[in-house]
């Protein structure tokens, strides 16, 4: 029987971290309503902070 170890495929690049939050939507009459979306955490932190 032989022994293998596994390899970590995902060191480089961590799962995004993803949170349900409010976002505007514009639909096609032109009004905008809210919904709930799922949102990658990293890139909603770096728009609000600029």
């Amino acid at each position: 029987m032989t022994v293998t170890t596994l390899k970590k495929a995902e060191t480089a690049r961590p799962a995004p971290k993803l949170t349900c939050t409010w976002v505007p939507v514009r639909g096609d009459d032109g009004r905008t309503r809210m919904e709930m979306r799922w949102v990658d955490q990293t890139s909603r932190t770096a728009r609000h902070a600029a």
